[in-house]
C-alpha cells in the first residue's frame, strides 16, 4: 500500500478480510473516501470520510482522533467497540456526523463535544453510557438527529437541548433520565421525533407541546 500515494477512494465492503487496518493505507494525505464493512480489528484514521460500520472491530477509540482535522463522517456503528469516548474527539472540529451507536463504549458522554460547532448528526444510542447529558450539548446549533437512547444516562433533560433549533430527531428512550419534560422543548418547531419513553420522567406533558406542528 506504500506506493498508492495518490488514492482518494477505497472500497473493500463485503469481504473477510481481518486483522489491523494498515497505517500506511493513508499515507499519501490524500485518501477521502474509506469503506470497509469487514472483520478489521484495527483503525489508524487519517481521512475524511471513515465507514468502519457493521463490522466486529473491538478494543478502544484512540484519542489521536482529535488530530483528525479533516474528518468531516466517522461512522464506527454496530461493532464491538469498548472503553470510553475520548475527550480528543471534540479537537476533530470539521466533523458533521458521528456514529458510534451500538457498540459497547462506557463512561460518560465527553462535555468536549459541544466543541463540535459543524455537527448535525449524532448517534451514541445502544451503549453502556452513563452520567448525565452534558448541557455543552446544547451548544450544537446545528444538530439535525441526536439518538441517545439504550444507555444508562441519569440526571435531567438539559434545558439547553433547546437551542438545537434545527433538530428533526430527539431521542432519548431507555435512560434512567429524572425530571420533567423541560417546557422550553416548545422552541423546538422543526422536530418530528421525540422519544423519551422508558425513563423516570414525572410531571406533566409541557402546554407548549401544544404549540408543535405535528
Amino acid at each position: 500500500m506504500n506506493n498508492l500515494t495518490r488514492l482518494k477512494v477505497f472500497l473493500i465492503s463485503e469481504n473477510y478480510l481481518i486483522g489491523q487496518l494498515p497505517q500506511q493505507v493513508c499515507l499519501g494525505g490524500v485518501l477521502e473516501n474509506f469503506t470497509a464493512h469487514n472483520y478489521f480489528t484495527g483503525i489508524y484514521p487519517n481521512l475524511d470520510n471513515l465507514d468502519l460500520s457493521d463490522n466486529k472491530l473491538n478494543g478502544e477509540l484512540s484519542s489521536k482522533w482529535g488530530q483528525c482535522h479533516n474528518l468531516t463522517s466517522l461512522r464506527l456503528s454496530n461493532n464491538k467497540i469498548s472503553g470510553e469516548i475520548p475527550s480528543e474527539l471534540g479537537k476533530a472540529t470539521q466533523l458533521q456526523v458521528c456514529d458510534l451507536s451500538s457498540n459497547n463504549l462506557t463512561g460518560v458522554i465527553p462535555k468536549e463535544l459541544g466543541e463540535l460547532k459543524s455537527l448535525f448528526n449524532l448517534m451514541l444510542n445502544d451503549n453502556h453510557l452513563s452520567g448525565s447529558i452534558p448541557i455543552e450539548i446544547g451548544m450544537l446549533s446545528g444538530l439535525v438527529r441526536l439518538n441517545l437512547a439504550s444507555n444508562n444516562l441519569n440526571g435531567s433533560i438539559p434545558r439547553r437541548l433547546r437551542k438545537c433549533e434545527k433538530l428533526l430527531e430527539l431521542n432519548l428512550s431507555i435512560n434512567r433520565l429524572s425530571g420533567g419534560i423541560p417546557s422550553e422543548f416548545g422552541s423546538l418547531s422543526f422536530l418530528q421525533i421525540l422519544d423519551l419513553s422508558q425513563n423516570l420522567l414525572i410531571g406533566e406533558i409541557p402546554k407548549q407541546v401544544g404549540t408543535w406542528k405535528l
